[in-house]
């Protein structure tokens, strides 16, 4: 197995688009590390069908937000909405294709958001969400889309958020000697812009991991010509690494979901983490 995603052999970057700030943060991330890899850029917009089963609801009303009166949801009416944001939701993936220069299609999808993108993207090479949901409670964790990617996705996938970029600067990898860890760093040095710096933090607990990692990493980060700065830290708590994660001054932490790392440690690191996360699979 190929340890990670060589540049050239990702050919196709698929974005989830909503209309949303952190859906238009993921298309220029989308947008960014497509060209940089010659990739092609598959925008997907999904009509929720959970929307329209609740306008047909006879106790389904709507606020509406200047007046904050009521009124009742209409299914035709929000029939046109939809049509409007995926119309919407084309025309910024056009605006960015050109922007960028990139080869790109538009897929429109009905049914449970979620369910619709891990069925649809399975096609592309990584899959790029917002990683929060509208609600404001999901505005500080993950959203119901990002945590379904997490959970069950089997394609690589970068989580986003406003105001972040992908990989133009510092990114961070997770290293433990596994196969998994391997892949995520083939897969960053993929996606490593020129002069990117590159960070190796070690979660091995022995005292020569790092050493150790170094000679295991060298015939993959030697060729890259990246700057790369290595880092020990032996603990495997999520909150821990997370706090670690800030101290350092990096942009893009890329992972694998198949480390040696408890899937609760998992989870609880790319919640807390401030920073864009891309889990190799």
């Amino acid at each position: 197995m190929e340890p990670g995603m060589r540049q050239g052999m990702i050919r196709t970057i698929a974005v989830a688009l909503d209309c949303s700030p952190h859906s238009k943060a993921s298309l220029v991330a989308a947008a960014e590390m497509a060209v940089r890899l010659g990739a092609e850029l598959i925008g997907i917009f999904v009509e929720d069908i959970n929307l329209l089963r609740m306008a047909g609801l006879p106790f389904a009303e709507e606020i509406r937000q200047y007046s904050m009166t009521t009124g009742k949801l209409d299914e035709a009416q929000l029939e046109r909405l939809l049509r409007f944001q995926a119309r919407d939701a084309q025309e910024q993936l056009q605006r960015t294709a050109e922007e960028f220069t990139l080869r790109h299609t538009f897929r429109v999808l009905r049914g449970m958001v979620p369910e619709e993108l891990m069925s649809a993207a399975p096609d592309a090479d990584i899959l790029v969400l917002g990683r929060s949901g509208r609600s404001p409670s999901c505005r500080k964790g993950l959203g119901s889309t990002a945590s379904t990617a997490l959970r069950e996705g089997k394609m690589t996938v970068l989580l986003m958020r406003p105001g972040c970029t992908a990989a133009e600067g510092p990114l961070l990898v997770l290293y433990d000697g596994s196969e998994g860890s391997m892949r995520a760093l083939g897969t960053a040095l993929a996606i490593a812009g020129p002069e990117s710096l590159l960070h190796l933090v070690v979660i091995d607990r022995e005292p020569d991991a790092e050493e150790r990692s170094r000679q295991e990493t060298l015939t993959l980060v030697e060729p890259s010509g990246l700057q790369v700065e290595y880092h020990h830290l032996p603990v495997a708590d999520g909150r821990q690494l997370a706090r670690y994660i800030r101290m350092i001054d990096s942009g893009l932490l890329v992972l694998s979901d198949r480390m040696n790392l408890p899937e609760e440690t998992l989870r609880a690191l790319v919640n807390d983490i401030d920073s864009p996360v891309l889990i190799v699979r």
